[in-house]
């Protein structure tokens, strides 16, 4: 039985980043070969990057990531490592992870099972290759096998491949025939998007697999914002005999993380015709230790607050750099959403540095003229990040103090800017075109809208100035129900928290302050703001408007959300599952008013939805249309299917 090192690695890579993800690729193969690793795991579509889209639909993609498979092969002495790409066959596209062993390239491993629901459209461009299909492929005069095949590599050593989707499969999993078949190893090269607590569902389906085979099971993860949207953990596993052996940290702000470790692997019989033999002279060892890495935020108590804090700076810090931006620029009002925004801003470069040193972050953004200016984080913040109140005689003293108390704990460049003149004039030039007085009475919506709206050009001045990032300042709660302003709060060019709802939102910024993140500064920024009523003071302020008191409680308004688009629960149930859950707190008259409301707001706001600036995704579901969830744009709307 020998007993070999072998290795996972997790990659951040980029779309049609052919150099750059070669590079990367190549790297983490050369730092696995120094510590004689034999058998080495890698993401899902690693050479091209997985978020391609349609670009996959190109010849040119195909061609490409082959001319890079083909130029990564002579890095390959004595090491079998499993890279993924796209490869046609009889005109369909396959997601194939391809085995390159000891400078050869021995077999093309197609997925069996397309991730094709929420953000995933592995169907659109891909096909599923038939379980037990085995053929030879044609690549430059040479056959090259392409289907269902077990490996050889070296010593009787077995291996098979599930990709992504195909572990999630239950009693259809490839790993079972494969169990059947005869496996020693499994490679399961993933690209498996970040959401609350799912890291622990594949972690347990690492551990099935290595279980139903008997042997050990290679996980492989994407890691970081990848192509915008999506988030991946970055999250490596080796498993053998009901333990993990050795896991990553997650979400890191590398651009790669090996983890290997030494296991006893059985030798088993290799005649049957769907094996392919490496022929590699496998290198033993007998006193290597696993490098395991146990992050403390795995054991947290708080760990959703954890996971959103870290996905969301890591998901900040990658969009910062790959669009090669100077920084952000947040419409900071004081109030609870463009807190946290900025706070996460803060967060992501303390994280960076803290992991990589303050030297690794400047060369991470090397490409900003001016980094090499700062020695420190305080130097950098305000350089990196632009704050702006903007202020009108509707807004509170209360609001403009938590912005600027925020903005002098993070040290961002803070502005106060007065709006009323740019209200004023836009008010005295619709009052002369239509002859008339506008009035709260007659013309609510408009005279709040306009305020929000005038905000908007000064952040993109800012923004344009400084070749910033203007960040979006709504929420998945807002997005539900229309309560943004078109061009107002939606103004952005990535919308941070579109993907989270306002009550957790709110219970975050409070964790933030009391606790923070493990290892980290507790924002002690954020009192003034954890001790606000959300309002967008839009209205006079003898008003006393109230966010929940315009809508309904933020708690109700989710569970409404979640029932009907993610239970896809009719309007009536619905209702009556809301009457159960609040009865106590509300009459039934008031809870049908606030189910009424919700499918009414939403019916009507679903042209607000495709228009707001893409969102990071790190619940179960979101609503943006572009990635989870379609609605008509006109319909006849849910509320008449409500009892009456």
């Amino acid at each position: 039985m020998p007993r070999i090192i072998v290795g996972s690695g997790v990659l951040n890579q980029i779309p049609l980043d052919w150099e750059g993800n070669f590079v990367r690729v190549l790297n983490l193969i050369q730092e696995a070969q120094k510590v004689h690793v034999s058998i080495l795991c890698l993401p899902e579509l690693c050479l091209t990057g997985y978020g391609c889209e349609d670009q996959f639909y190109s010849s040119l993609t195909e061609e490409k990531s082959w001319s890079y498979l083909q130029k990564l092969i002579p890095y390959t002495a004595d090491l079998s490592v499993f890279v993924g790409l796209p490869i046609r066959h009889s005109g369909k596209l396959y997601n194939v992870s391809a085995c390159i062993s000891n400078n050869k390239l021995i077999a093309l491993i197609p997925k069996q099972y397309l991730a094709n629901d929420g953000v995933h459209y592995e169907a659109r461009w891909f096909s599923p290759w038939p379980a037990g299909q085995r053929t030879l492929i044609d690549k430059e005069g040479l056959k090259i096998p392409l289907g269902d095949y077990r490996i050889e590599l070296g010593k009787g050593i077995l291996a098979g491949v599930e990709i992504c989707q195909d572990a999630w499969e239950g009693e259809n999993r490839p790993a079972i025939s494969l169990g059947q078949r005869g496996v020693s190893l499994i490679c399961n090269p993933t690209a498996s998007h970040f959401a609350f607590g799912k890291s622990k569902i594949r972690k347990q389906l690492v551990l099935d697999g290595a279980e139903i085979i008997n042997g050990v099971y290679l996980f492989a993860n994407l890691l970081g914002n990848e192509s915008g949207r999506v988030i991946f953990d970055g999250d490596a596993y080796i498993a053998q005999n009901g333990q993990i052996l050795a896991e990553t940290n997650r979400f890191s702000f590398s651009d790669s993380n090996l983890i290997f470790g030494s296991v006893d692997l059985p030798s088993l019989s290799t005649q049957a015709d769907d094996i392919i033999y490496s022929n590699q002279e496998l290198l033993e060892t007998f006193s290597i230790q696993n490098n395991q890495v146990k992050n403390p935020l795995e054991d947290s108590a708080y760990i959703k607050e954890e996971e959103f804090a870290r996905a969301i700076s890591l998901g900040l810090f990658d969009y910062l750099r790959k669009s090669k931006s100077f920084g952000y620029v947040v419409s900071l009002s004081g109030g609870a959403d463009s807190s946290a925004i900025s706070a996460l801003c803060f967060m992501a470069m303390h994280l960076a540095e803290k992991e990589l040193g303050f030297e690794g972050l400047k060369r991470k953004l090397a490409y900003i003229p001016w980094i090499h200016s700062v020695d420190n984080i305080m130097d950098l913040m305000p350089k990196l990040l632009t704050t702006i109140y903007q202020g009108t005689v509707n807004s509170s003293m209360d609001t403009r103090q938590s912005a600027k108390e925020l903005a002098e704990f993070i040290g961002s460049t803070h502005y106060e800017l007065d709006i009323d003149m740019l209200v004023k004039g836009y008010r005295n030039l619709i009052e002369g075109a239509l002859g008339r007085t506008l009035s709260w009475d007659a013309d609510d919506i408009t005279l709040q809208n306009v305020q929000a709206r005038v905000r908007s050009p000064s952040a993109w001045m800012f923004a344009n100035i400084n070749n910033a990032l203007l960040l979006a300042t709504s929420n998945r709660s807002e997005a539900s129900v229309g309560y943004a302003t078109m061009d107002g709060d939606t103004s952005g060019s990535i919308s941070p928290i579109a993907g989270i709802d306002k009550a957790f939102l709110r219970k975050w910024l409070i964790w933030s302050e009391t606790h923070g993140v493990v290892g980290g500064h507790k924002m002690a920024g954020l009192h003034r703001v954890n001790s606000l009523e959300p309002s967008a003071e839009l209205r006079p302020l003898g008003s006393h408007q109230v966010d929940e008191e315009d809508l309904m409680p933020y708690p109700i308004l989710n569970d409404l959300e979640r029932l009907a688009f993610y239970d896809r629960k009719s309007p009536a149930e619905c209702q009556e599952v809301i009457i159960q859950m609040y009865q106590s707190k509300f009459p039934p008259d008031k809870l049908i008013e606030f189910t009424h409301r919700f499918y009414r707001l939403w019916a009507r706001n679903q042209w607000k939805r495709e228009r707001y600036a893409p969102g990071f995704h790190v619940d179960d579901y979101s609503l943006d249309p572009k990635s989870w969830l379609r609605f008509p744009i006109l319909s006849a709307g849910l509320e008449k299917d409500l009892p009456a």
